[in-house]
């Protein structure tokens, strides 16, 4: 009877201790899908595709990066406005005479017109010894652009929003604001010597210290004061053919020495009354292959038209500049969109 029993206890012990471990499996498989219920998701890690486009930025995009955009809506005048925009007077001259190649800025530039201007700063991070590179006029006309671009040859110069060369390769004026006081002819009466002679010039009235400006790139061939010029520069252009004469400075610019090489626009002396001059202006000459011509009639040398390569090389080359200034337009329409929205509620 003992053995019955010890036997039957043995067995109902067994069974529990079976019962037991089922239980514990069934609590621990629960547990486990439990945690993998409530556990959050591990974060996604960018794709190589993004990280590698990030990393690997190509020179034009670390080209734009560094350029400075400058706009303003004009109120009285351009070159107000863009002093107020933060652009040196230097590149508010260059810009007026950009511009000044495809409107009149007296007759065409109209309050509320807008522009805007694309630079590259100097080494100091200053715009003053920095370069324009683009630029836009939106007047009541279709956009104006004038665009920097250097050709297969390694040119540098602007062009128009077409791809069409600005300019001459000569400027028709030394100065800023011109006034002619004495034109070009061969017999006029001469202020200091009292006799009738030869003026194969063109004098400017400035006051003293008005800064002269070159009217084409060249080479400083004389840098000297004579008798009748006083202080005067001679530039040599297109390697001899061209001569431009300033004279009666009443100062050298900084740098300005023969064999120095000096480009379009850069200043190489002031207006002063030296040498044979009663008063203040500049007495400035052209000369073709030692002709003497009159500055204010004499057919400037043309740029030669761009082939069909060289605008596609353009459009291809510039599309940075004209992406800037297209993106500066849209904004401008839709904030100009948004501000009349809002004024008619």
């Amino acid at each position: 009877m003992k053995l019955f029993f010890s036997t039957a206890l043995a067995t109902l012990l067994l069974l529990m201790s079976g019962c037991v471990a089922q239980q514990t499996t069934q609590l621990t498989t629960t547990a486990i899908l439990a945690d993998a219920a409530v556990s959050p998701a591990p974060a996604v890690t960018p794709s190589r595709q993004v990280v590698k486009k990030s990393a690997e930025r190509s020179e034009s995009e670390a080209a734009t990066s560094r350029w400075v955009i400058r706009s303003g809506r004009i109120k009285k005048t351009f070159s107000q406005t863009a002093q107020r925009a933060g652009i040196p007077n230097l590149q508010i001259r260059k810009l007026e005479a950009l511009f000044g190649e495809q409107i009149d800025f007296r007759r065409d530039i109209q309050k509320g017109d807008h522009f805007t201007a694309v630079f590259q700063p100097g080494k100091s991070g200053s715009l003053r010894g920095g370069k324009l590179l683009a630029a836009e006029l939106n007047s009541r006309r279709e956009p104006i652009r004038v665009i920097r671009h250097t050709n297969r040859r390694g040119i540098s110069r602007f062009y128009s929003g077409s791809g069409e060369p600005l300019g001459t390769d000569f400027l028709r004026n030394p100065l800023k604001n011109v006034k002619v006081s004495s034109h070009f002819t061969l017999r006029r009466f001469h202020p200091v010597l009292k006799v009738y002679r030869p003026h194969r010039g063109t004098d400017f009235a400035a006051r003293k210290g008005t800064p002269v400006m070159a009217t084409a790139d060249g080479v400083v061939q004389k840098r000297e004061y004579q008798n009748g010029y006083g202080k005067v520069v001679f530039l040599e252009h297109s390697g001899g053919r061209y001569t431009t004469v300033y004279a009666h400075l009443s100062r050298f610019a900084r740098g300005i020495k023969p064999g120095r090489a000096v480009h379009q626009g850069q200043i190489i002396g002031y207006v002063g009354s030296t040498g044979l001059a009663t008063g203040s202006h500049l007495h400035y000459e052209f000369r073709e292959d030692g002709e003497y011509k009159d500055a204010m009639k004499v057919a400037l040398p043309r740029i030669k038209k761009p082939t069909t390569a060289e605008r596609k090389y353009f459009y291809q080359a510039t599309a940075d500049l004209r992406r800037i200034l297209l993106s500066e337009q849209r904004e401008r329409r839709i904030a100009m969109a948004s501000g009349g929205s809002q004024s008619r509620r």
